[in-house]
């Protein structure tokens, strides 16, 4: 696939001039609509926020995760997961076993139904968005995301930043 030559990528090369050409800028735009694609879908359709179906989603993959686990492969914090699994249980889509430490997750008949019903939906906003990108094309992307992820976990460590 030839890259178009206008691309910010291509025209700044590692020397960004704008914030156009800043990697987070343009991931942060694709994010934005097709993530606005998916919240009309998931609020509008379904009654769920974007994070509650984020964390539906996750907790589709086993039947019991533990509330660690969870907020380890979500990368949010605390209060921020707390609300959204409190939402999901009190719309009968989650249930929380155990206490403290022990605290663990699971989708509810309910939520396994709900999860059933937007996942196709979901995805064919994906492969709508990435149509475009052939098999090599979407395997780079998936390695150059993969890697763009990893590095990004580390920096935290690394940067002193103002709180």
């Amino acid at each position: 696939m030839m890259q178009n030559p206008n691309s910010p990528a291509v025209e700044d090369a590692g020397h960004p001039r704008s914030i156009e050409s800043l990697v987070l800028f343009r991931m942060s735009k694709v994010l934005s609509i097709g993530g606005s694609l998916v919240t009309r879908l998931c609020e509008g359709q379904f009654g769920i926020s974007r994070r509650e179906w984020a964390v539906l989603s996750i907790l589709a993959t086993q039947p019991q995760m533990p509330w660690s686990e969870l907020a380890r492969r979500m990368e949010l914090d605390s209060p921020r997961l707390s609300r959204a699994v409190s939402s999901l249980v009190s719309k009968g889509l989650a249930i929380k076993s155990g206490t403290g430490r022990q605290l663990c997750l699971s989708l509810t008949e309910s939520g396994r139904q709900r999860y059933g019903q937007i996942f196709p939906l979901a995805h064919a906003i994906n492969q709508a968005i990435v149509q475009d990108l052939d098999a090599a094309s979407l395997q780079t992307l998936d390695r150059a995301l993969s890697l763009l992820h990893q590095r990004a976990s580390q920096l935290p460590e690394e940067l002193t930043l103002p709180k």
